[in-house]
């Protein structure tokens, strides 16, 4: 099987975080899943090791009618060609399509420079785009996206900042950029943090960015990655981000990125909005050498001594957006802005 010799050539030995999938606690992830390749780039040991294959910067779900689009990844092919949340991607060149292997048919990933043609339906009518893959590991296409999202706008008198953290992860040079995009941002009045469909783990440096002090997260019976997140709480600096932010979360946020927005929003200028997040903070184990990752839930771990996984964080202002109601703007992000205007 092509995708069993991927596993086995990368060396993959980990135990992933359960924000990596869209999943429930008792499904399992199989290298079929783009969701696999995801889970392997975020949590490989080295950066060698993390698989590269050929996609387009979207995440979704597999329905009988197609692809449905759930994100687009800014700067990538599905961005440029217009793709939006809530597209249903029915076909690529006449084929059915599927976000693994419509791009990487060969026995071993490689590079695809050909341009495909896309049918797509949103709002009942259909039309193609065209789309060249790019050939990368999902590790480095999340921290591009990080930065590729990064602007500043005016709204009234006032300047606001805006900053999706498609994954968080603990590498030096990650928690590194996260301040250096954070700081991008530190004159404006106002900052919308998007952890919509947002990915990784969570460690204390993240916290720096936004809070005037810092003490360890009140986490016990911790498991997984869970056991080590206050371990750097020492290192913890203090030149945070003091003005009014606005958080968007959603059932796609999952793992570190739950608990960044839990701990961030007990402060009273930061207000988060959206659809509650779903609790995913357990851990993925790989099932021996099979490709198979199965969940292990963190049903033990309580936060400031309350459950968190399959609960969740629910937002102070809940605004649902279906992903049947497809549209080219976004009514959370201007909930987020006027919420903002409120409060500076």
């Amino acid at each position: 099987m092509i995708f069993r010799t991927l596993i086995i050539s990368a060396g993959l030995c980990f135990v992933a975080n359960a924000s990596l999938a869209q999943t429930s606690s008792t499904e399992q992830v199989n290298v079929q899943n783009l969701d696999f390749f995801l889970i392997q780039a975020f949590h490989s040991k080295y950066a060698s090791s993390r698989l590269a294959l050929n996609h387009i910067g979207i995440q979704g779900q597999k329905q009988e009618a197609g692809f449905l689009v759930t994100s687009v990844l800014e700067s990538y092919p599905a961005h440029r060609a217009g793709l939006n949340r809530g597209d249903l991607i029915t076909t690529i060149d006449g084929q059915a399509f599927d976000p693994v292997t419509s791009f990487n048919r060969a026995a071993v990933f490689e590079p695809e420079t050909t341009s495909h043609v896309l049918s797509v339906f949103r709002n009942n009518d259909l039309f193609e785009v065209s789309v060249t893959p790019v050939f990368e590991n999902l590790y480095d296409s999340f921290r591009n996206a990080n930065t590729a999202s990064i602007q500043q706008f005016s709204a009234g008198n006032k300047i606001i900042g805006y900053l999706h953290l498609w994954g968080l992860s603990r590498s030096s040079h990650d928690l590194i950029l996260t301040q250096l995009l954070m700081q991008q941002l530190a004159q404006c009045d106002g900052i919308i943090l998007d952890l919509r469909d947002s990915y990784g783990f969570l460690d204390p440096e993240h916290l720096q960015a936004f809070l005037n002090s810092y003490s360890s997260i009140d986490i016990t019976g911790a498991s997984g990655w869970l056991t080590s997140i206050n371990e750097t709480a020492s290192n913890i600096a203090s030149n945070p981000y003091r003005r009014p932010l606005a958080i968007l979360i959603n059932e796609r946020t999952r793992g570190g990125p739950e608990i960044l927005a839990y701990e961030t929003s007990k402060l009273e200028r930061i207000v988060s909005l959206g659809s509650a997040t779903p609790g995913l903070i357990g851990s993925y184990e790989q099932a021996g050498d099979s490709g198979v990752l199965e969940y292990r839930p963190a049903d033990s771990t309580r936060i400031d001594g309350q459950r968190f996984e399959g609960i969740g964080l629910q937002p102070e202002s809940v605004l649902d957006w279906p992903l049947s109601e497809t549209r080219r703007d976004d009514p959370q992000f201007e909930a987020a802005v006027t919420m903002l205007l409120g409060i500076i």
